[in-house]
């Protein structure tokens, strides 16, 4: 490169302000202010500085590059029609895309939330269930035992009822053994008595007859 090239550069550089030098990287907003005039041409007086981009218009009637408009507030006037569109402009869908965004993602939030408030709801009535489950096999268990217990016990009231008709049963005949043993009793009593006095009758005859029948002695008298 020549020298007064290099040199011509060197110059223009320190004559440039640092701020121009320095690159700042901006956006045109796309935000819009559209005049509202009293009739179709630019030649109309103004009658509404500025309508924002996206606000919803009625279209009464259109002449050339202009149309008759009425705002939702009843405002009346002419605008060009290169500033009207059909569809919701971009920036109006972007908002409404990130409202509903939001609005869904509260719904998120919110079914997670309940969703953690039912998890916890369902552990808690497992928890319960599986309790009452315990309880009744426990209760279950328990009324078996105590069908079983009243089958014994119904059992054992048969038993005892039988025992006792035969108790009655054994009672009769030992107070007939009983009746029948006093019987013999007074019976051997009174034979004993008989047999007594006839002992005692056979001994006094003995007493009384044997003597007799022994032969008298001979006794020595004067007739020897």
């Amino acid at each position: 490169m020549p020298k007064t090239t290099l040199l011509a550069l060197l110059a223009i550089a320190g004559m440039t302000p640092l701020s121009a030098l320095a690159q700042d990287t901006q956006y045109v907003t796309d935000q819009q202010f559209v005049p509202l005039r009293s009739g179709p041409s630019n030649q109309n007086r103004i009658v509404h500085r500025g309508i924002p981009s996206g606000t919803k218009l009625v279209v009464e009637e259109v002449q050339d590059e202009y149309s008759r408009i009425t705002t939702e507030r009843g405002t009346e006037g002419w605008i060009r029609t290169q500033y009207l569109m059909q569809e919701v402009p971009a920036r109006q869908q972007l908002k409404a895309l990130q409202a509903t965004r939001d609005r869904l993602q509260a719904q998120v939030e919110t079914i997670e939330s309940t969703g953690g408030e039912l998890q916890r709801q369902f552990a808690e009535t497992s928890a319960m269930l599986a309790e009452r489950e315990e309880t009744l096999a426990q209760t279950t268990s328990e009324l078996t035992e105590i069908k079983r217990l009243s089958a014994n016990a119904i059992a054992i009231d048969s038993q005892n009822r039988e025992l006792v008709q035969g108790a009655e049963v054994l009672n009769s005949r030992i107070q007939v053994l009983e009746a029948d043993n006093q019987r013999l009793l007074d019976s051997a009593d009174g034979e004993a008595f008989i047999n007594g006095a006839l002992a005692v009758l056979l001994g006094v005859i003995i007493t009384l007859v044997v003597p007799r029948l022994r032969p008298r002695r001979k006794s020595s008298s004067s007739w020897a």
